[in-house]
């Protein structure tokens, strides 16, 4: 249990965790003696013939756990110890479930808050029938006991002696004893299963029954009547008048000397400071439910009702316990965390319904406990919200834990359940309570990427201002950092630019020294509830979760669907309109034990985007429903390119007002908006084409780019092959319902986006008209110039119309633009003639030597010409492969697919010629396709060469796709006319691997 404390007079104190923590009893087979020998598996890790029951080699699976720091091996554990345990399933289809969830939770998205219905998802996006039969029977074969699994599919429990499971599993027990004093046991090895079932399992939870779980909140503050802060000697006793609704509570708290909005805050002071309702209905028809490890004092919570004037209704589930089971919530210190829970969302809505789900005590609670209690709050799907403020260090989680974590709270969020997390009260050093380390770490449930983490903030008020810091001094302060576990996600791209995924999300108030006021149950100091003031990162998780609540009251989330999972919505209001609908927190840190971070303005790994300003929150959460704009589309050219990303300026980058100079990062993804940006119009367009460009590129590298809130393709748009390199390629890219492409990478780079032109559902725009690729450009051999000499930083005047099969009606043009014998770096630009340059380039090369190409759509001007601009030093190329004007065909999306690779089957041969089939495939009609969109990459190259493409059943044209040089890998989009057997033909002059990504086709 938590140790009980009291503050000195004046100042708040520190609750250790778990530092009373009780010694679990290791539970035996029988009531007789049992030899403490060695339960292990074979000499090094050898599996036992058991685990290779079924077919197909035995697997491991995941990682053994590592012993916690600080901790000792006590010897091995015996043989009849009883494991309680849960084998994990993988979701029938995680990708379909993650996209799933990004359509659900995505505003603009034609799905947004189309949530699944209560008990659907073990039938959508629960393992098949066959799969759990499968892994049932694996475990039968092993000599387990199987129970039946889960409502959602996702686990099947098995009970089973430590000797039973070493047998199984192939893997030993050993007892360790860990910092505070308990004596646990641990697996030796990560578990074994056959290998046709092993892939269906995330993990098996239970094998190691070491678990830190602990409470976020501070010790108390007792309010007296007589002194600020001040322990009570002596027993009282005293009933709590009931009253009318009054959130600035009773005289309790306003008798006792303190201050309301300097020593504590009122759920009405709160609710003011966060633009919150305060009404006695506030939250009404909404359930929200609180994560607990301890028992609930019903006087405590029934003081709090009568002094604020509520009737809140509050019911209990009790998960893996029983009513009354676990040490009593008497002792001024069990109970607390689950008071502060419970009173904080009472006095903030207090008509909604509060459940409180209960399991063990924390003090015996193993993991299998507490994903039990997590598994229940959401299959039960009965609560819009969910709140926890208990939590663990990542370093000491296991792994199977975590990915059992993550299943079940992606669920709540295919669900529609909100589920916030406090992000703990150990400052950066969140292993701290539990192993001693001052290292960077991060808190667990807060760090997962389907959970919105919630920071700490201390709050001064003085007269009508409120003002708002980090939470960081000697009582501890707000966790933050960046998790080890979890990769960059995509709604952080831009605004947190780490490796891995930051912590918090959002942030409110925490410090204990300004806290909430609570009731709770001592039995040393009276016979009934005494008022106190507590703090921690536990108050602001509930305090969130009550703005939510809030927010899927109101009149505009009961028209457009409740909140659900809001990091997506959260990170994209902040994007466009920071800080209109949360407050920013721009200074403190949290260096509790050793140096951590600092808040800064926008987001920070300290108190993340900040808190809620209701109002403008709620616009941002409860959006319409969006409708992307489908079907046959015209083109609308851009007079010049307009530059909407840059990440070396903050262009497009970063929050609204705080833009970011910082790269994007490995792994990570950048958010474009697209509608309603650079003269695009802000609803209708169907796709845009842009020309990307990486810069200061940090080593070989790819990027991909899609349609927002839609799966992240396994295509690429544009390859390179080394750190210092700077390369650029055209994509024509679908845009969804909410108007923003994303760009990932993957390594580190500087990124450029340049739109050329757009396309949309209406008739108004050109329309293509694919011709035989032409050469109108060639420095090399006097082809549309009178010289052979390189261009060095000149302006080349193109003939366009009435060459190459261009007419004079067309407006835009099609080329193929490609430098080659460069000196030094350098870029090309392609403009109307006669307009003025832009800034904008569309092809760049880094190195003397380089062969690059890219394909552009250029407007073309009143004298039929279009001017290249070459910066540096070059020779160019321009072929032209099609254009655009009144007449013509239309263009259609479609899903990113990987048409070809012949890496799967063997390269492309020097001189050979390939047939690619296009008409059929991915949604691209069987009939009537003229020409398709396709990024076409080489790799693997043996030689310097070139690559052509065109129409199966045509004559090869003189004109190249593509070009390179030895060893480089080399993207570019072409659009090439289809043969009327629905092929293309790909032709390299030397021995290459070529791979073809579709995007679109005319018709």
């Amino acid at each position: 249990m938590a140790k009980k404390a009291y503050a000195a007079p004046g100042r708040p104190g520190r609750a250790a965790a778990k530092t009373a923590r009780r010694a679990r009893a290791i539970t035996v087979a029988s009531s007789a003696a049992v030899a403490l020998i060695a339960v292990t598996a074979t000499a090094n890790g050898a599996i036992t013939e058991a685990a290779t029951a079924g077919s197909g080699a035995p697997k491991r699976i995941g990682a053994a756990p590592h012993v916690p720091t600080g901790a000792t091996i006590t010897g091995a554990t015996a043989s009849g110890t009883t494991l309680h345990l849960s084998v994990n399933l993988a979701p029938r289809d995680p990708q379909a479930l993650a996209d799933f969830v990004t359509a659900v939770s995505t505003p603009g998205n034609a799905r947004y808050h189309r949530y699944l219905a209560k008990g659907q998802f073990a039938s959508v996006f629960g393992p098949t029938r066959a799969t759990i039969a499968g892994v049932s029977q694996a475990l039968k074969a092993a000599g387990l006991s199987p129970g039946k699994v889960s409502p959602d599919g996702l686990s099947i429990p098995v009970t089973a002696t430590a000797a039973q499971a070493s047998h199984a599993f192939g893997t030993g027990f050993r007892n360790v004893r860990l910092k505070d004093g308990t004596t646990d046991y641990l697996n030796t090895s990560a578990p074994a299963m056959p290998a046709n079932v092993a892939s269906s399992v995330t993990g098996i939870v239970g094998l190691s029954s070491v678990n830190t779980v602990t409470s976020h909140h501070s010790v108390v503050r007792r309010a007296s009547r007589h002194s600020s802060a001040t322990a009570v000697s002596g027993r009282s006793s005293s009933a709590v008048t009931a009253d009318t609704y009054n959130p600035a509570l009773c005289a309790d708290f306003t008798g006792s000397g303190l201050t309301d909005g300097t020593d504590y805050y009122s759920p009405g002071k709160l609710a003011g400071a966060y633009g919150m309702t305060s009404s006695a209905t506030a939250g009404a028809g909404q359930t929200v439910a609180v994560f607990e490890l301890e028992n609930v004092d019903a006087g405590s919570v029934a003081a709090y009702q009568s002094c604020v004037g509520t009737s809140t209704s509050v019911s209990h589930v009790y998960v893996d316990t029983t009513s009354g089971a676990g040490a009593p919530a008497t002792d001024g210190s069990v109970g607390v965390e689950s008071a502060l829970d419970i009173e904080d969302l009472i006095g903030l809505v207090p008509g909604a319904s509060i459940i409180d789900y209960q399991g063990p005590d924390a003090a015996s609670a193993t993991d299998q406990n507490v994903l039990d209690v997590y598994q229940r709050m959401v299959t039960d799907d009965q609560a819009q919200v969910v709140s926890t403020s208990w939590g663990e260090c990542e370093a000491v989680e296991s792994s199977a834990t975590a990915s059992a974590e993550n299943t079940i709270f992606a669920e709540a969020a295919a669900q529609g359940q909100s589920v916030v997390a406090a992000s703990g009260d150990d400052g950066s050093s969140d292993c701290y309570s539990a192993t001693g380390s001052t290292a960077k770490a991060v808190d667990d449930p807060a760090s997962q990427p389907y959970v919105t983490g919630v920071g700490g903030t201390t709050m001064t008020s003085s007269g009508s201002t409120t003002t708002q810091t980090t939470w960081g001094n000697d009582a501890g302060g707000t966790g933050g950092g960046v998790s080890s576990r979890w990769a960059p996600v995509v709604y952080q791209g831009g605004v947190a630019t780490t490796t891995k995924r930051a912590v918090p999300d959002v942030s409110a108030l925490a410090d204990p020294a300004d806290g909430y006021p609570i009731y709770l149950q001592d039995d040393s100091q009276s016979s009934s509830p005494v008022p106190g003031i507590v703090g921690g990162t536990s108050g602001a998780a509930p305090t969130w979760a009550a703005a939510i609540v809030q927010a899927n009251a109101g009149t505009a989330c009961q028209a457009n669907g409740r909140v659900g999972f809001l990091n997506n919505a959260l990170y994209k209001a902040a994007r466009s309109s920071y800080p209109a609908n949360l407050w920013d927190v721009t200074s403190g840190d949290n260096s509790v034990y050793a140096t951590g971070y600092t808040a800064a303005a926008g987001y920070d790994e300290v108190t993340g985007l900040g808190s809620p300003k209701e109002a403008g929150l709620t616009t941002a959460l409860c959006a319409a429903q969006g409708t992307a704009a489908t079907g046959a589309s015209t083109f609308h050219p851009l007079s010049s390119p307009k530059r909407l990303l840059d990440t070396r300026n903050g262009t497009g980058w970063g929050l609204s007002s705080i833009p970011t100079t910082k790269p994007l990062v490995a792994g990570g993804t950048a958010p474009v908006k697209i509608e309603g940006a650079g003269g695009i119009p802000s609803s209708g367009v169907t796709a845009v084409v842009l020309n990307l460009t990486v810069t200061g590129t940090t080593g070989s590298g790819s990027l991909i780019a899609w349609a927002d809130g839609t799966s992240k393709p396994s295509t690429s748009n544009l390859n390179w092959t080394a750190a210092g390199q700077t390369i650029a390629a055209s994509a024509t890219v679908k845009v969804a319902g909410d108007g923003v492409v994303d760009l990932y990478t993957s390594s580190t780079t500087h990124l450029i986006a340049d739109v050329q032109g757009y396309y949309t559902s209406s008739t108004t725009g050109s329309k293509y008209t694919a011709l035989t690729p032409a050469r109108l450009l060639d420095t090399r051999s006097k082809v549309g110039i009178s010289t052979t000499t390189k261009i060095s930083n000149a302006v080349i005047s193109l003939k366009v119309r009435g060459h190459g099969g261009v007419p004079t009606g067309a407006s835009s043009v099609v080329l193929n633009l490609t430098a080659t014998q460069t000196v030094g770096g350098g870029y090309l630009e392609a403009y109307p003639e006669g307009a003025t340059r832009p800034t904008a380039s569309n092809l760049n090369w880094s190195a003397t030597g380089t062969t690059i190409p890219n394909l552009v759509v250029v407007p073309i001007g009143s004298d039929g010409n279009v001017s290249v601009y070459v910066h540096g030093t070059s020779h160019v190329i321009a072929d032209v492969s099609g254009y655009f004007s009144t007449s013509g065909s239309t263009f259609d999306t479609v899903t990113p697919l990987r048409l070809l690779d012949t890496r799967q089957t063997t390269a492309l041969g020097a001189g050979k010629t390939l047939a690619l089939q296009i008409s059929g495939r991915d949604a691209i009609p069987s009939t009537g396709v003229k020409a398709v969109v396709l990024t076409v990459t080489v790799t693997g190259t043996t030689g310097s060469g070139y690559l052509t493409a065109w129409a199966d059943g045509g004559s090869r044209p003189t004109a190249s796709n593509l070009n390179w040089v030895q060893g480089k890998t080399i993207a570019n989009q072409v659009i090439v006319p289809v043969g009327s057997d629905g092929k293309v033909d790909f032709y390299t002059s030397s021995t290459t691997q070529v791979l073809a990504d579709v995007a679109g086709y005319i018709s």
